[in-house]
């Protein structure tokens, strides 16, 4: 017999995340609606890989909420840096490379799951190991960590942002492919290669985000996925 407490237990916990996972996307749209755009992108890609890599539904789940909310930690950073079309100087650059640990630190308090703060903690970790915050290599980084960068990085490439005009996706692709085993988990990389399914959302993503797109939170958006 299943216990209703448990159950109903399970039912808040994931009312609660999807709630959060809203709120957390609306004061990303507000604050900078190119990064907004950027950050469904990212847990489009990053879900499609974990999907094609086999991974359960829940994780799968979890890996689309983690790139939904990977840059959250850049609204605790000034406009004034954010904003600035001009190089960054090398103080503000490392202001900047401390986005991810504000990221954590933020959903931590919001009682995220842990698979999810590792993820954004861990999103600008390259798997030969110049990445940062902490520098880590391979599988020291989460694999949620290791699609988040990967995802993050075909979006950043293929899409115009205040810093760099977008490239092809053949370009893209390329690149991808020679920085696997350096930047990127190899395994991974041949996943981006080999999905339809990713190269399809792709010529599709305006589109889609427009259609994902909401100004304000819903009650009935609590229970939809």
């Amino acid at each position: 017999m299943i216990s209703l407490t448990l159950y109903s237990n399970k039912i808040g916990s994931s009312l609660e995340l999807k709630s959060s996972e809203k709120l957390f996307n609306l004061l990303i749209s507000l604050r900078s609606p190119w990064r907004y755009y950027h950050c469904v992108r990212v847990g489009t890609y990053a879900s499609i890989l974990a999907n094609y890599i086999g991974m359960s539904k829940k994780h799968t789940r979890h890996v689309r909420i983690s790139g939904l909310v990977h840059d959250v930690g850049f609204s605790a950073i000034n406009d004034r840096i954010l904003d600035k079309q001009s190089s960054l100087t090398a103080e503000e650059f490392t202001y900047v490379k401390f986005h991810p640990v504000l990221g954590m630190r933020i959903l931590d308090c919001y009682d995220f799951p842990e698979d999810i703060i590792k993820a954004v903690a861990q999103h600008h970790e390259s798997f030969d190991g110049s990445g940062y915050p902490m520098g880590l290599k391979g599988e020291q980084i989460s694999l949620y960590g290791r699609i988040l960068f990967l995802a993050e990085a075909f979006d950043t490439m293929t899409n115009d942002t205040p810093y760099r005009r977008a490239c092809t996706v053949d370009a893209a692709m390329k690149s991808i492919k020679d920085l696997s085993d350096k930047s990127f988990d190899p395994e991974l990389v041949h996943a981006m290669l080999d999905s339809e399914e990713l190269t399809n959302f792709y010529m599709q993503r305006d589109r889609i985000c427009r259609n994902y797109a909401r100004p304000v939170l819903h009650a009935e958006d609590l229970f939809t996925l």
